[in-house]
């Protein structure tokens, strides 16, 4: 997966919540553009998810999260998962879990 820093590197996943103008947004190398939401807890419950499935395809994963005033408050850290994988599959587009 192009996106996931390989296993064993220094570099983390990064996922990131920030305040927007009438919202919140989540970055992260899973997609081209920020995804929005209304809710902090919702942007925020998004990237935990996000950084889960890094953490499953086997790549290290750290959430940074910021409040309305840009200002970082937490970090989370999910390291990659031994043995566990996914692949996506070129035909439906979706994850699935790698034989």
């Amino acid at each position: 997966m192009a996106w996931l820093a390989k296993v064993g590197e220094a570099v983390d996943n990064v996922v990131s919540v920030s305040p927007v103008e009438g919202g919140w947004s989540v970055t992260c190398g899973l997609a081209d553009h920020p995804l929005m939401f209304i809710s902090g807890a919702d942007a925020e419950a998004k990237a935990r998810s996000l950084a889960q499935l890094i953490a499953s395809a086997g790549g290290d994963a750290q959430v940074l999260v910021h409040d309305r005033r840009n200002t970082l408050v937490g970090t989370l850290r999910y390291f990659a998962e031994e043995g566990a994988g996914l692949e996506l599959s070129a035909s439906t587009q979706q994850v699935q879990p790698s034989a």
